[in-house]
């Protein structure tokens, strides 16, 4: 997962440190890339690996299952969140 370097330093986030990714909906954890890629306030995650493969979650703990009114679709693509470092 990315996150800016403000946002880390605010969290108390090292770079390849796990972190804790949350919302309401769930959790997952994966190690943080702290780089200038991204804007303060945004954190990006790929989808990772299937849950069945992962001890720590997946992304699609904290995305909506919801679907998209054209097509039918999956409507993730962005979800408000929160990030903790572990340890």
């Amino acid at each position: 997962m990315i996150i800016h370097p403000d946002d880390a330093i605010q969290r108390g986030i090292a770079d390849g440190q796990m972190v804790k990714v949350f919302n309401e909906r769930g959790t997952f954890q994966v190690p943080a890339i702290i780089s200038d890629m991204t804007r303060p306030g945004v954190v990006v995650a790929s989808l990772g690996y299937w849950r069945k493969l992962s001890c720590a979650g997946t992304i699609n703990a904290a995305t909506a299952a919801t679907f998209t009114d054209m097509g039918h679709t999956a409507a993730v693509g962005d979800a408000l969140v929160e990030v903790t470092a572990i340890g």
